[in-house]
């Protein structure tokens, strides 16, 4: 009888998941040493609530009565 190659499926996988392991982690060391937590925060664009319809815009819904509680 003659022996055929026998391929070891599992060490592909193996190397696979390392292979992204390593991505993965490389990403986050990246993102740990390049992120500023005291970055200033963006200002708001102009426009007020930026686009959204608020009941006190007057110009945008006049017939809302707000009952406001002191």
């Amino acid at each position: 009888m003659s022996e055929g190659t026998h391929g070891d499926v599992s060490l592909g996988w193996l190397t696979f998941f390392f292979v992204c392991f390593i991505l993965v982690m490389s990403i986050g060391l990246v993102a740990v040493f390049t992120y500023n937590a005291n970055a200033p925060e963006a200002k708001p664009a102009g426009g007020g609530h930026g686009g959204m319809i608020l009941p006190q815009d007057g110009q945008y819904a006049p017939h809302v009565a707000l009952n406001v509680v002191a």
